[in-house]
């Protein structure tokens, strides 16, 4: 087979007069096309870079959450520690300060002795300072 046709034309001659009148008929349309491709195309470009700072931000805010969240619960278990060693420090000092129940009832014991012997005020008084002492 030859390149030539009957015509004196080659197929490249031919084939470049054909993407000639494609080029002619929808030239303008492909134009178009491949514009608003483009503007797609770098559109996409701004988003997914939006995109991208975006979720840096968002891994940003989790993780200043996350310290706040860990500093606050910190904060709340050493408040927490602070309020239980002053209880126990309270309790310590009433179970210090208080008066025992068998003292209190020896005291009372006196008291109703005292009464009954027809003891006087005086006497309960003086008999007490002498105990406590």
């Amino acid at each position: 087979m030859s390149n030539k046709k009957t015509d004196g034309t080659s197929e490249v001659e031919v084939s470049q007069d054909v993407d000639r009148i494609r080029d002619i008929i929808f030239g303008g349309q492909m134009r178009e096309y491949e514009q608003k491709f483009q503007v797609v195309q770098r559109d996409f470009g701004r988003l997914q870079q939006e995109f991208d700072r975006l979720a840096e931000q968002i891994s940003d805010e989790g993780s200043s959450q996350t310290k706040k969240f860990q500093d606050l619960r910190r904060e709340m278990r050493q408040a927490d520690d602070d309020l239980r060693n002053e209880l126990r420090q309270t309790t310590d000092k009433l179970i210090a300060e208080k008066v025992d129940r068998l003292a209190l009832g020896e005291l009372f014991i006196e008291l109703g002795t005292q009464l009954k012997s027809g003891g006087s005020l005086v006497d309960l008084l003086q008999g007490l300072n002498i105990k406590s002492e």
